[in-house]
């Protein structure tokens, strides 16, 4: 049995590093440009795989998939493409706007967001099949129409994760019609606040489906709320601040590959929070991911602890989650 199948995007990342944002007509200097490889789907496989997690990932590719040597760096890292489509088309692309210890602006380009949904649907049956040989299926960006078609024919019968990320702005109702489906979900505070105006929900803790809600506050830390419980995650402190992007990716992957190894959902936060923070010591999503030895190193320096044994065996909160 694998571990963790995630779903996606994959993405080539063009990231402009800046003192500002521009205003409108007005032109900044950029200090920095580097071309990555990103895509949510991809960064979460390429981060559980570096720490150990045998990872897969489902998402269409394009007619470069091969050109830009993605395929040989997934590959590489170790990540089975098995469910990764081929098309005649070009990878999406994104191009990131990252302000100096601060935010990002993303513009992102589809060439053929009709192609991929076709695709997507047309593989239905092929993603239930692989989703069998995975304990966690976790659903990134991407298309959630797709998504929507996919859980709710209730043949995937793993734990599901799920990071709605900035759709839950774009396109609300999809997000909202997803959550019966999901066990756990991952939003950052500016998400969040929008899900409960949405839902008219007082907290975050009224929110009926997942049993983890995990909710990052970029440098104040985390919130995880599980069985009624809010647990407050500190923000762990990297070496460099350079480039935000992917943070939230590997933080879910730090996440997931903590529970699959049998560590508390407080514990499991610390973890992501440390992983997270290696993230952002360079340019792009998937350039700076740690192993997990490094994870453990970095845990124990910033906590002032000894890295903590697991507590439970995955198949107990397997249980709780998927009861």
């Amino acid at each position: 049995m694998k571990d963790i199948l995630a779903f996606g995007s994959i993405v080539i990342d063009n990231v402009l590093v800046v003192k500002r944002f521009p205003s409108i007509n007005e032109t900044v200097q950029a200090k920095k440009y580097r071309y990555t490889y990103g895509g949510a789907g991809a960064n979460v496989a390429v981060a559980a795989a570096r720490l150990g997690a045998k990872s897969g990932l489902f998402a269409v590719s394009g007619s470069d998939f091969a050109k830009t040597n993605y395929r040989k760096h997934l590959q590489n890292e170790k990540v089975s493409t098995e469910g990764v489509i081929p098309a005649n088309f070009l990878m999406p692309r994104s191009f990131i706007i990252s302000k100096e210890n601060s935010d990002d602006q993303v513009l992102y380009y589809y060439e053929n967001k009709k192609g991929v949904r076709e695709l997507l649907f047309k593989n239905t049956e092929k993603a239930e099949d692989l989703s069998k040989n995975y304990r966690i299926c976790h659903f990134s960006t991407g298309h959630f129409e797709f998504y929507y078609h996919l859980l709710k024919r209730k043949n995937v019968k793993s734990v599901v994760s799920f990071d709605p990320g900035q759709e839950t702005f774009s396109y609300p109702y999809r997000v909202i019609r997803l959550l019966p489906y999901v066990h756990m979900l991952f939003m950052n505070n500016h998400e969040a606040k929008r899900l409960k105006e949405i839902l008219k929900l007082k907290s975050i803790k009224e929110i009926k489906g997942p049993k983890i809600v995990c909710i990052s506050l970029g440098a104040q830390g985390a919130i995880v709320v599980y069985k009624c419980k809010t647990y407050r995650i500190p923000a762990v402190k990297p070496s460099r601040l350079i480039d935000p992007t992917g943070a939230g990716d590997s933080h879910r992957a730090g996440f997931l590959v903590a529970l699959l190894k049998g560590y508390d959902v407080e514990t499991a936060g610390r973890i992501a929070s440390t992983v997270a923070s290696f993230t952002i010591e360079a340019e792009g999503a998937q350039t700076s991911l740690p192993t997990w030895d490094k994870v453990v190193r970095r845990y124990e320096h910033f906590f002032k602890e000894k890295f903590p044994e697991p507590q439970r065996s995955w198949e107990e909160i397997e249980g709780e989650l998927l009861s």
